[in-house]
């Protein structure tokens, strides 16, 4: 809650853009019986954003899923980790941010990403 203000009207409001509840939760699990094969996982859940001082106007809360597998492995005596992950999984898009007054951003889509990295 703002306590000191400019304006006396906007004392007792809520910051723009801050939510009164965030929750980001991630794991790994090393599965077993594979050696070097890892689960990634995360959840994101953030509450209602105002985006106006006299918070009038706000973003719904929203939440986020993101899932991948990891795998680290040697190839002709180099450190080699292959990943892959799904951002956002179940598509559903969402306003994720607010930058200021009225300044808002959108969530990315359902997006797939893999790729490779080697220890030179």
């Amino acid at each position: 809650m703002l306590t000191k203000t400019a304006l006396a009207a906007n004392v007792g409001q809520v910051p723009i853009g801050v939510p009164r509840v965030q929750l980001n939760f991630g794991a790994e699990w090393d599965l077993p019986g594979v050696p070097g094969l890892i689960r990634t996982g995360a959840v994101i859940d953030t509450g209602r954003q105002f985006v106006d001082t006299a918070n009038t106007q706000a973003l719904p809360d929203w939440a986020r899923l993101a899932l991948g597998l990891r795998d680290a492995t040697v190839i002709e005596g180099r450190k080699t980790t292959f990943r892959a992950n799904v951002l956002t999984v179940t598509g559903a898009s969402s306003r994720t941010g607010v930058a200021s007054f009225g300044t808002f951003f959108t969530s990315a889509p359902r997006t797939d990403l893999l790729s490779m990295s080697v220890d030179l």
